[in-house]
């Protein structure tokens, strides 16, 4: 758990703003279908890739300077291990909705319903910020409230 711990931190480095706001979730017709898609196959790239034993080299296109930093190899291969351990590998995620901080901060918050164990509840969170790059990735038990 002291490795999920650190990878908590790690990533809050550039999402720490949004997290002292409240969150308003998006309507479906109000969700940018273009992101949707880039959170969705990042999300999938980087638990795929961990999966089979490695790591997904995130781009400065792809993340913020802070995410590249702290996502790095060996973060992977540890997190992954402390995530097999308590939802089994991972096999796919389905989108479940958008949530937006209500205190004006461009974060968009991307919650998945990650398919793992049978009877696993688990949520793969995905955090893109202003510029539309990944700036936070968390995979922990699904609750319905944020």
């Amino acid at each position: 758990m002291k490795i999920l711990t650190h990878l908590a931190v790690a990533l809050l480095l550039s999402f720490s703003a949004g997290c002292q706001s409240k969150f308003v979730k998006v309507g479906d017709s109000d969700i940018n279908k273009a992101r949707l898609v880039f959170a969705t196959d990042l999300s999938k790239k980087i638990l795929s890739a961990q999966k089979g034993g490695g790591f997904y080299n995130l781009s400065e296109a792809e993340a913020s300077p802070e995410m590249k930093s702290a996502l790095n190899e060996s973060l992977q291969k540890k997190s992954y291990q402390q995530i097999k351990s308590a939802f089994g590998d991972y096999q796919d995620l389905k989108f479940d909705h958008l949530m937006k901080p209500t205190d004006g901060t461009l974060f968009e918050i991307y919650r998945f319903r990650g398919k793992f164990n049978p009877g696993a509840e688990v949520e793969v969170r995905t955090v893109l910020d202003a510029d539309g790059k990944l700036a936070g990735f968390f995979v922990k038990p699904w609750h319905d409230a944020m």
